[in-house]
């Protein structure tokens, strides 16, 4: 990539020059880019106001803007770089830790959010496995209202946990006080209670070798590998032990709700009709691909 001049004199000019001169790889690692998109980061980033951006001056920021520019040729992620990402309604925290939330996800938490309400469920218990950043547990605590809840976020990870910790805490006032938050570290659902009325999981779901192909160099590079991916020839017996702690865990009529591959998804969808699951359905994502796979428990 060429180096951006650093003889224009306000932020403004400088970043466009950036972004005109480095379009084509940028583009490629990071799909859908503009301009203004650039922008909002770097005065994230720079704790910029929008009244301020085009009036500053380079020769008193170069530092800091400098810093960020470096972050970007090197591809990594913006919202790694910014360490924050938007998901459902609001803003997290993140890092190198935990997988970026994705806008798709947040249809786990619209259908889910959707079902206790449509089934006026009160005093219940959720588990949301592989947890994270917290986004999909945190999201949905704030979405189900002021109803009585407990709600078990859980990882295998005690970074990601610590990283779901700190936006609990930043997210605090976002819920209601009738929903009790906590966290768990556990390998799927080896350390949750049983009694639940509902499981959501973003789980690892990529093969390791058989998937690769599908995967953003971005997302393969600098996202990290223990959330994504599972090796190929324990993919089905590791959805077999899963499933079968679910319907354990689970009470009758109890909703399991997983984020998936459309490559493996009614493969998964057979296993989880042997562990005593019915009204199995695959639900499609925005792109019209199947991404989500629920059933309930059998009574």
């Amino acid at each position: 990539m060429k180096e951006s001049c650093v003889s224009f004199t306000t932020l403004g000019d400088y970043i466009s020059s950036f972004y005109n001169e480095n379009k084509q790889f940028l583009e490629a690692n990071y799909p859908g880019i503009s301009l203004g998109r650039l922008k909002l980061e770097l005065k994230n980033f720079c704790r910029i106001l929008d009244s301020q951006f085009d009036d500053i001056y380079i020769s008193e920021n170069k530092g800091v803007i400098e810093e960020f520019l470096k972050k970007v040729k090197l591809g990594i992620p913006l919202e790694y770089i910014s360490n924050r990402s938007f998901f459902y309604r609001s803003s997290f925290y993140i890092n190198e830790n935990v997988l970026i939330p994705r806008s798709e996800t947040e249809i786990m938490v619209e259908w889910t959010a959707e079902y206790i309400r449509k089934n006026r469920l009160d005093h219940i218990k959720i588990a949301d496995i592989g947890t994270g950043s917290g986004a999909i547990a945190l999201s949905l605590a704030g979405e189900i209202g002021e109803i009585d809840a407990e709600i078990i976020a859980s990882d295998i990870s005690e970074k990601a946990l610590d990283v779901a910790r700190a936006n609990k805490f930043f997210h605090r006032y976002r819920y209601p006080k009738t929903v009790k938050l906590k966290f768990q570290q556990s390998d799927r659902m080896e350390n949750i209670p049983g009694d639940l009325d509902i499981i959501i999981t973003n789980p690892p779901y990529i093969k390791e070798n058989a998937d690769l192909s599908e995967v953003h160099g971005q997302v393969h590079s600098f996202e990290p590998h223990l959330a994504l991916y599972l090796k190929d020839q324990d993919y089905d017996n590791w959805f077999k032990t899963f499933f079968d702690q679910a319907q354990k865990k689970l009470k009758n009529g109890g909703l399991f709700i997983m984020e998936g591959s459309e490559l493996h998804l009614e493969r998964l969808k057979d296993i989880l009709g042997e562990y005593n699951f019915g009204e199995l359905e695959l639900i499609k994502d925005y792109t019209d691909r199947y991404r989500f796979l629920k059933g309930r428990k059998n009574g």
